[in-house]
């Protein structure tokens, strides 16, 4: 094999936003052109596994890969690079498989000592309806699903009941709910060390973002995070089991914090985050989250550097309207006078520069998926816990863009 370069194989580049990866996608979502860094491979489907089997994919892999990161490792693509000879830098997708299976996860950490809600995990029917009953205020939840679209508040009995009939047969968990403060924390399991960034708080649930009362919208790393310090304890405790479990890379775990201050753990996943553009433009000329990750492969060298993050994004959501079938452009700009994000130019895969805010729009792809996101700089919450009234605004006229009212007849 004669390349040295490591490539980010995926549905789209926005995950590889502010890194030096060079970039092999489906879409290029609105980004503006970058022949050196983005190549847009048609008929790439909606998973970087499918990527890999494209004929011209292989070949240049071959011929100038060091190692690819996908944005979802799996077997059959585990395969795939090990018959083009190309090492695979995400970690085994088993580990991830059984931790990001919320029945599992919920047992497995209990028995680890990782404070966890009280649970009733099983195949929805009588018997699980039975077991649970005493819950009272709850979360049910598939045993796989993201961005909340699997996760369902619960109020009282009959709602219960209502969601084990709907889902019955169905692996799944009813776990107690924890009244608080989201919180994420996101980490590097290296070979002989666990390394963590800061705790950001995570928007969930806002409905100006979201359709899914539980989804998770957005990271807020500009707002201070109640009982950070007791956050940070449970993080690395859990940080340090997955990396016993065999698990390399990045990872991110998600807790509420009560009250009190007490943390929980709700959920990890062993994987690439949401957040990994952030860390990315946080760390031009440093240490990255993803220099790390690199690093747990034996791909860059891990220089023991502490990881911080200042960026923030809000990121929205389809709703199930049809929305626009315009071809997505993705933006760089800033706020006007007014409040409003003002764009200048089209965003690259290098992100916004500092005090800048960068916008991608993306082509809607049904209910419950990703329709843009903001990435910007300062405090996304008020003192009231909803977002700042200037990003309440822009929220709301990016989806009256993108998801415009049907007209009346």
């Amino acid at each position: 094999m004669t390349g040295g370069r490591v490539f980010y194989v995926a549905p789209d580049p926005v995950a590889a936003l502010g890194s030096q990866l060079s970039v092999l996608a489906a879409s290029d979502a609105g980004l503006a052109a970058d022949p050196g860094r983005i190549t847009v491979v048609p008929g790439g489907g909606r998973a970087g596994r499918s990527l890999l089997d494209i004929p011209e994919v292989g070949r240049r892999l071959q011929r100038e890969a060091s190692a690819v990161v996908l944005w979802t490792g799996s077997a059959a693509a585990r395969r795939r690079l090990a018959e083009l000879g190309v090492p695979s830098a995400n970690s085994d997708p088993q580990i991830a498989r059984r931790l990001e299976n919320k029945a599992h996860f919920q047992d497995a950490a209990r028995a680890r000592g990782i404070p966890v809600p009280r649970s009733v995990s099983g195949v929805a029917g009588p018997a699980l309806l039975a077991a649970a009953s005493h819950c009272g205020r709850a979360v049910f939840q598939l045993a796989r699903g993201y961005s909340g679209a699997a996760t369902f508040p619960v109020q009282d009995a009959s709602e219960l009941a209502a969601l084990v009939t709907r889902f019955e047969g169905h692996p799944c968990r009813v776990a107690e709910f924890i009244e608080g403060t989201p919180v994420t924390v996101t980490g590097v399991a290296l070979e002989e060390r666990v390394a963590l960034g800061p705790p950001c708080l995570q928007l969930t649930g806002l409905a100006e973002l979201t359709p899914h009362p539980l989804g998770s919208c957005g990271n807020d790393f500009s707002s201070p995070v109640p009982g950070a310090e007791a956050v940070a304890e449970v993080a690395q405790r859990t940080g340090e089991w997955l990396r016993e479990l065999g698990h390399r890379g990045i990872f991110g775990v998600d807790l509420v914090v009560d009250p009190k201050g007490r943390p929980w753990c709700i959920e990890v996943n062993p994987r690439l985050v949401a957040s990994l553009p952030l860390w990315s433009l946080s760390a031009p000329a440093g240490s990255s989250l993803l220099d790390l990750h690199l690093a747990a492969f034996g791909l860059a060298e891990d220089t023991g550097a502490s990881l911080d993050c200042h960026w923030s994004q809000l990121i929205l959501y389809q709703q199930g309207r049809a929305g626009s079938a315009e071809a997505p452009v993705s933006e760089e700009g800033a706020w006007g006078s007014a409040g409003g994000f003002v764009p200048d130019r089209r965003l690259t895969l290098a992100g916004p520069g500092l005090g800048r805010v960068g916008l991608i729009r993306r082509s809607p792809a049904g209910p419950g998926k990703e329709l843009a996101r903001l990435i910007l700089e300062g405090p996304l919450i008020g003192a009231g816990g909803g977002l700042l009234p200037h990003l309440r605004a822009a929220v709301l006229a990016l989806r009256a863009e993108l998801e415009p009212e049907p007209a009346h007849q």
